[in-house]
C-alpha cells in the first residue's frame, strides 16, 4: 500500500539562505588545520518539538560530507561560450581540496556522464567516454549510475568492466534478466559506510532502447534495499530517473534517507516527498552540490536540510583556532554540544551549491589526462582529414571557393558572428588549438578534406563557421550536379547551439543573424 503523499518544496527564502551560505563559506579561504575532537555524550532523551520529521533512534554522532555531480555530459573543461563559463575537472579537483574538514568525503555521480552531444560526432565517443571516466575516478568519485545518453558512448559491459568509479544500477538488466551492474554498492570513507542504490532511467533514443531492459524503479529499489546490510551509516538512492519516478520511489519505498538525481523538470530547489529529501545535481558539471552532514540516527532516517548554517560556520572557525587557543577549544566543545543536541536522533545536512568558476583555475593532477585526451583528438582529426574520401563523397572547398558564384550571400555571412566572433573568441582566449573548441568554431574539423593538422595555413582555410559548416561539403560543385547545398536545419544548428552552451538559441531568430540567409546586407551611402 503506497504511503500517503506529502509534497513539500523548500521555500524561496531557504534557497536564498543556501546561496548566501555558499558565498559566505567560500570566503573562508584559509584551510583549517587537521584536528581531532571528541563529541560530548549524547542526551538521554530526544526532543520531539523541533520542526521536520519525527526523530529516530539515537546513534553516535558522525560527520560526513557528500559531493554530488550529474549530467556532466562529457564536458571535461569549461567552455567559454556560455554566460557563466563554469565547470571542468581541474576546477573540481581544486574545489574538493579546499573543502573544510566536515568529516570524510564521499563523491557520487548521478549519471548522464559520458556523451557530450551531437557536436562531437566527428570524434570517437568511446575515447571521450574513457577519458571522462578516468577523470571522474581521478577526482575521487566512488560510485555513478549510468544514464540513457551514456549508452551512446559505451556498452553496459564496457561500463561494468570499469571498477573506478563503480557503476551501479538496480533498474537496468540484460534481455535475459541478468544484472548488468550491481544493484547497489557500499562506499566507505574513514570507517563510515554509505549504501548507494542505482536508479537508471529508461533509454529513449533508437540507438539505445534495445541495449537494456528496464525494471520499474519502485520494485527495483525495494529489492536492492533488501540486499543491503544493516550496519550502514546512511542509505541513499542515486540516479537519473524521471521526476515522477523519483517521487514514486520516495512515496512507496521505505529505507532511503535521501534521493540524489539529475536535473528533472525544472525544479530550482530541493524538494521533500513523504519526508524523503530529493536533491538534484546541476547540469554540465558547472556546479558541485556539497552536503556536510551530521548523522545522529540510523541509516534510513530521513535526511533533513536543517543543519544550522550559522552554527556550522562558527564550528569551522573554531576548528581553525582550537589547535593553539584554549578559549577556542572551550568554545568548540560548547558548539559541538549544541549541535549534538540538535542532531540526536536525526540526520541533518546543509546544502552548498558551489560554482566551478575561474577563481579555481590553477594546476591540478588531472591536467595530464586532459592534455592526453586533447592530443588524441587532434591526432585523430588529422588522420581523418587526410583520408581519401569514399567514392562520390564530396569534400570541402572552403568559403573562398563559394564567393565566385555567391557573392551576395558571402557578403551577408561576412557580417555575422559566425564569420567574425566565432573565431575571434578563440583568439582572445588563446584557444585556437584547443580540441574542445575547434569542432564548433571551425569548418570540417576531423572530416575528410576538412580541418586536420593545425597549422597557420589550415586555420586560414577552415577557421570560423563557414558556408560548408551549414550547407555541407561542396568541393566539385557546380560542375558535379549531384553535389548540392543542403538546407540549414535546426537539428544541425543545435549540434553546437545546445541548451548548455547557447541557452538563448532560437532557430528562427538566429538564422538571419548568423547565416547567409536574406541575401546581401543593406548598404547605406556615407
Amino acid at each position: 500500500m503506497p504511503k500517503p503523499r506529502s509534497d513539500t518544496a523548500l521555500t524561496g527564502s531557504a534557497t536564498l539562505a543556501l546561496l548566501v551560505g555558499a558565498v559566505g563559506l567560500a570566503a573562508c579561504s584559509d584551510p583549517p588545520p587537521s584536528i581531532t575532537t571528541t563529541l560530548p555524550p549524547l542526551p538521554e532523551a530526544v526532543s520531539t518539538a523541533a520542526d521536520g520529521v519525527p526523530p529516530g533512534p539515537v546513534r553516535p554522532l558522525r560527520w560526513l560530507q557528500v559531493a554530488l555531480s550529474g549530467e556532466v555530459r562529457g564536458e571535461i573543461e569549461p567552455c567559454g561560450c556560455p554566460t557563466l563559463p563554469y565547470g571542468g575537472f581541474a576546477r573540481r579537483e581544486r574545489l574538493l581540496e579546499s573543502l573544510p574538514p566536515d568529516g570524510p568525503l564521499v563523491q557520487l555521480d548521478a549519471g548522464e556522464l559520458l556523451t557530450r552531444g551531437i557536436s562531437t560526432v566527428r570524434e570517437d565517443l568511446g575515447e571521450r567516454a574513457a577519458a571522462v571516466l578516468d577523470l571522474t575516478a581521478q577526482v575521487g568519485v566512488q560510485a555513478w549510475v549510468p544514464g540513457p545518453s551514456d549508452l551512446l558512448a559505451m556498452s553496459p559491459e564496457q561500463m561494468a568492466a570499469r571498477r573506478r568509479p563503480q557503476a551501479v544500477s538496480a533498474t537496468w538488466s540484460a534481455a535475459d534478466g541478468r544484472r548488468l551492474f550491481p544493484a547497489s554498492t557500499i562506499v566507505e570513507a574513514d570507517g563510515l559506510r554509505i549504501g548507494v542504490v542505482g536508479l537508471s532511467a529508461a533509454p529513449t533514443t533508437p540507438d539505445s532502447t534495445g541495449l537494456v531492459q528496464v525494471r520499474d524503479p519502485v520494485e527495483a529499489a525495494r529489492e536492492a534495499l533488501a540486499e543491503l546490510p544493516d550496519d550502514l551509516d546512511l542509505v541513499v538512492g542515486l540516479g537519473n530517473v524521471a521526476d515522477d519516478d523519483a517521487d514514486r520511489v520516495a512515496e512507496e519505498v521505505d529505507g532511503f534517507a535521501a534521493l540524489f538525481t539529475t536535473t528533472g523538470g525544472g525544479y530550482d530547489e530541493p524538494r521533500v516527498i513523504d519526508d524523503v529529501l530529493i536533491v538534484e545535481t546541476p547540469a554540465r558539471g558547472r556546479y558541485l552540490q556539497v552536503m556536510p552532514m551530521l548523522l545522529g540516527s540510523v541509516a534510513s532516517q530521513p535526511l533533513e536540510l536543517r543543519l544550522p548554517r550559522d552554527r556550522l560556520y562558527n564550528l569551522r572557525k573554531l576548528r581553525n583556532k582550537a589547535a593553539e587557543d584554549e578559549r577556542a577549544r572551550e568554545a568548540l566543545a560548547a558548539a559541538e554540544a549544541d549541535l549534538a543536541a540538535a542532531a540526536a536522533g536525526r540526520n541533518l545536512a546543509w546544502l552548498e551549491t558551489r560554482p566551478l568558476a575561474e577563481d579555481l583555475d590553477g594546476e591540478a593532477t588531472v591536467d595530464a589526462r586532459l592534455e592526453q585526451f586533447k592530443r588524441e583528438v587532434l591526432d585523430e582529426a588529422a588522420r581523418r582529414a587526410a583520408e581519401p574520401p569514399p567514392p562520390s563523397t564530396p569534400t570541402y572547398a572552403t568559403a573562398a571557393a563559394c564567393t565566385t558564384c555567391h557573392l551576395d550571400e558571402f557578403a551577408r555571412w561576412s557580417f555575422t558572428d559566425h564569420a567574425q566572433a566565432s573565431w575571434q573568441s578563440l583568439v582572445l582566449r588563446d584557444a585556437t588549438g584547443n580540441a574542445e573548441c575547434l569542432p564548433c568554431h571551425t569548418t570540417g574539423f576531423g572530416e575528410p578534406g576538412g580541418l586536420g593538422e593545425i597549422t597557420p595555413s589550415t586555420l586560414a582555410s577552415f577557421k570560423a563557421v563557414q558556408c560548408e559548416a551549414c550547407h555541407g561539403p561542396m568541393a566539385g560543385h557546380p560542375d558535379n550536379p549531384a553535389i548540392q547545398a543542403q538546407p540549414i536545419t535546426e537539428e544541425r544548428c543545435r549540434g553546437c547551439h545546445d541548451p548548455a552552451n547557447s541557452p538563448d538559441f532560437d532557430f528562427q531568430t538566429y538564422l538571419p543573424r548568423a547565416s547567409c540567409q536574406g541575401g546581401r546586407p543593406e548598404l547605406h551611402p556615407l
